[in-house]
């Protein structure tokens, strides 16, 4: 795919699309193996953090300490099981991008495109190298402390005991891939969802472009402006059917994953697991923001769009292109929005509102500890 290559390269890697070099037989079954090791190790860990909770966790102090990184795990298994029941319609939707009436058909519109494709893929290496940076310094971190003391990286429970060695070792070396792992699935679904956004705005940028254009055609074709327009909300709904359910469990995993933070932080001294706590977060806030972010520009985009019909010289336009750019205002009027459960719209207001709940629930775990 040309369109969203770093993040496809990602996919890749998690084993949640097969590259075009697996052509024979074995390749195939190769990278089938390959998926099939990645969902296990994903849902093991994720497993062996669940029954921790449920068995082993007695206070507040180990509930938040056990929580914030089940939480993630829950997260990429939603997010893996995502990606590979949606891979023919993702597939389907970056091809569409390279078709028409999506394609550019002029310089202008060529500039466009690679203006936004060098954006989301900047974004998507910036992204996962802060990401890898910190479970990088999480290993590090881990294995200067917990491996020492032959304590696990993080809590859970595991039907052996690991306190014998050759058992630790294997137990330890599991959390660490499984670690790394959760990251890389995170990573992959975010820049693949925000990326179609991305696009979307990048088309609606080419939309505004061709609206402009009529008043210098003779014989304006208004018909293909108001199918790209109607495509454009069509396209974006698809995304939104199929990643609904991943963005409302990250936005409700992200506002969890940072009230227990925060209330880890307060209660944790400057140290290497303070350290561990606020690059964690750091990646946390960002994968929400991320959402909130690329959905506020898609709503600001396509209220561009009217805009630029207002702007251009509709007086020369004959009547029934006038009437015709009426209907596309008419459309227009109701923004493209992206949603979480069709209820909460993401944008910059969702994201301080977000803050606003994790730092509530966070003052309610305190006060629950004081008292």
């Amino acid at each position: 795919m040309s369109v969203l290559r770093p993040a496809f390269n990602i996919l890749v890697v998690c084993g949640c699309w097969m590259p075009s070099s697996c052509r024979t037989s074995h390749g195939k079954l190769f990278y089938t193996l390959h998926m099939m090791f990645v969902i296990l190790l994903l849902y093991s860990f994720c497993v062996s953090q669940l029954l921790n909770v449920m068995l082993n966790v007695n206070t507040a102090d180990e509930l938040s300490d056990s929580l914030y990184m089940f939480i993630a795990s829950v997260l990429s298994c939603c997010k893996i099981f995502a990606l590979l029941i949606n891979r023919q319609t993702i597939g389907v939707l970056s091809r569409q991008l390279e078709e028409e009436p999506c394609k550019p058909v002029d310089t202008q519109e060529i500039t466009i495109q690679k203006k936004f494709d060098r954006s989301i893929g900047s974004i998507t290496i910036y992204y996962t190298i802060m990401v890898m940076l910190t479970v990088a310094c999480m290993i590090l971190f881990s294995f200067l402390t917990d491996f020492s003391n032959l304590e696990l990286a993080y809590r859970a429970w595991l039907p052996f005991n690991y306190s014998v060695p050759n058992y630790y070792y294997m137990a330890y070396a599991h959390q660490i891939v499984a670690l790394i792992g959760t990251a890389l699935v995170n990573v992959a679904c975010d820049v693949l969802v925000c990326g179609l956004f991305v696009h979307v705005c990048c088309q609606q940028e080419i939309l505004k472009h061709r609206i402009k254009r009529l008043t210098k055609q003779s014989r304006p074709d208004i018909g293909e402006i108001v199918r790209f327009h109607n495509y454009l909300y069509r396209y974006t709904s698809i995304i939104q059917k199929k990643f609904k359910e991943i963005i409302g469990i990250q936005l409700f995993s992200s506002t969890l994953v940072v009230c227990f933070i925060l209330y880890q932080l307060s209660n944790t001294p400057i140290n290497s697991k303070y350290m561990e706590f606020i690059l964690y977060l750091a990646c946390m806030m960002t994968q929400v923001f991320f959402y909130c972010w690329y959905g506020n520009q898609l709503k600001l985009k396509s209220v561009e769009v009217v805009d630029a019909i207002f702007e251009m010289d509709w007086v020369s336009l004959d009547n029934d292109t006038k009437k015709c750019l009426i209907n596309v205002i008419r459309r227009g009027m109701s923004p493209i929005e992206l949603t979480c459960a069709y209820v909460f719209t993401m944008d910059l207001k969702t994201f301080v509102s977000i803050l606003k709940m994790s730092y509530s629930a966070y003052n309610l775990l305190q006060r629950k500890k004081e008292s």
